[in-house]
């Protein structure tokens, strides 16, 4: 059937809007790329804009011989799954209690959670001392404890829980399964939508953290890779010293090959590829889980 004419020009207007919108989104990440791959003397002429002119791997070189970036990586990817994994786990267990309102510890709790939610934080005062006097200062376990149960995802898990149909758990319940089975062996795995949007959430949140490392850790071996980077971005910017890619290049003799600016390039661009190669894989399961956390509360 031929669409009205009105039809196909809202077809053309929308589809145009949106390849504007997808173009303005997918840009700044080509320019990135193109940056971190052309050679410094080059970019700073100008008019690189998607493509490298003159194509070169050396910030990239820089990047990966540096011991203090390839540690700083391995901190980054331990507490990312690590920490990903607890804080979905912990959050859907919590979330689970919520939906139990014969437990008789379910007003103290929801009381101590809104609570939380609403006037929790603190300050960094505060927090400091808590964790001082839990030994979790300058340690890798400061990356993971704190942060291992979410009141913002329990809210998520616990709306997509009220939405399955509590049949299937009573026929758990008739077969002889426990709470802790039927919550392994039938909540969680149907469940998934939900539980790979928090994932995504999560992941990120640990990969992208550095403040803690900041505020929390003093050793050299715990800091994160995106606090690495923050470090080079700010002695770039405040342009108080050589950087270790101006001195690198200085003993090698090709000084206009890299410059700090196409080093920050490469390091977002090694720091950013990883949960973008993971998003194709959790998007269907993440748009599904946040329409239906969206349509009840």
């Amino acid at each position: 059937m031929r669409k009205p004419l009105s039809d196909r020009v809202f077809d053309v207007v929308n589809g145009a809007l949106l390849t504007l919108l997808g173009a303005s989104m997918v840009y700044p990440f080509l320019y990135v790329i193109a940056i971190s791959l052309n050679e410094a003397s080059d970019s700073s002429q100008g008019g690189t804009w998607i493509l490298p002119r003159k194509l070169t791997f050396e910030s990239y070189k820089i990047i990966f011989v540096n011991n203090d970036l390839v540690s700083a990586a391995l901190v980054s990817v331990a507490r990312t799954v690590l920490g990903t994994v607890l804080v979905v786990l912990c959050s859907a267990m919590f979330a689970y209690v919520f939906t139990k309102q014969k437990y008789f510890l379910y007003k103290p709790m929801k009381l101590i959670f809104f609570v939380a939610m609403f006037l929790g934080g603190g300050g960094l005062i505060p927090v400091y001392m808590l964790f001082r006097s839990l030994g979790l200062l300058n340690t890798f376990w400061v990356y993971i404890i704190p942060w291992m149960l979410n009141l913002w995802y329990v809210v998520l898990f616990r709306t997509y829980f009220m939405r399955l149909p509590r049949e299937i758990e009573e026929a758990a319940f008739v077969d002889g399964a426990s709470e802790l089975t039927a919550f392994f062996k039938v909540i969680l795995p149907l469940s998934k939508p939900i539980a790979a949007t928090i994932t995504l959430f999560a992941a990120v949140a640990q990969w992208n953290s550095w403040r803690d490392t900041l505020f929390f850790t003093a050793s050299p071996s715990l800091r994160t890779l995106q606090y690495v980077m923050m470090e080079i971005l700010q002695r770039a910017e405040a342009e108080r010293m050589i950087t270790r890619a101006e001195m690198l290049d200085v003993a090698l003799g090709h000084l206009k090959l890299v410059d700090p600016m196409s080093v920050r390039m490469a390091i977002t661009v090694v720091t950013t590829l990883p949960i973008v190669l993971v998003y194709p894989f959790l998007q269907k399961h993440f748009i599904k889980g946040i329409l239906v956390g969206s349509m009840k509360g």
